[in-house]
């Protein structure tokens, strides 16, 4: 059984709303800064590996192996993000360089995206169901989205 103490203090209502604003970001920062068009699932895949970091952080932040387990998780996006992302792509080597370092701008997004959801929810009171229903709404419109650049 996982030990209550390891319990960190991300919720999921800030994966949830996090997790579709940094999708989009991810797609925009591939498709308009890099000037690269990736599959869909690949947006999805990658957006759902960052959403699982929710795991290392609300079941595992204060264990005794927390370091180990971040190190490790975050060792396996990477070698993911340049397979699935980088490697393969005729480009020069400053573009695969921007392209790995855009690992790191998608990490800080998710996390903004997600604090943002605490700061409306602690600093303000909004209760987590609006952000939940925000997120919700935020899918809807996700889906439709990328379901018109597939048309």
């Amino acid at each position: 059984m996982i030990d209550p103490a390891w319990e960190g203090k991300v919720q999921f209502y800030e994966l949830v709303f996090g997790t579709w604003l940094t999708y989009a970001f991810l797609v925009l920062m591939w498709e308009r800064a890099l000037h690269a068009t990736k599959p869909e699932w690949i947006y999805a895949l990658i957006t759902f590996l960052g959403a699982s970091f929710f795991w290392v952080n609300h079941y595992f932040q204060y264990a005794p192996f927390y370091a180990w387990l971040l190190n490790g998780y975050t060792l396996t996006f990477l070698i993911i993000y340049y397979a699935l992302c980088v490697r393969g792509e005729s480009r020069s080597v400053g573009w695969k360089i921007a392209a790995m370092l855009s690992a790191v701008a998608f990490t800080v997004a998710f996390i903004g995206f997600e604090n943002i959801a605490r700061y409306f929810v602690e600093r303000h009171g909004v209760n987590e169901f609006w952000i939940m229903l925000v997120a919700y709404f935020g899918f809807v419109w996700l889906i439709a989205w990328r379901g018109r650049a597939h048309r």
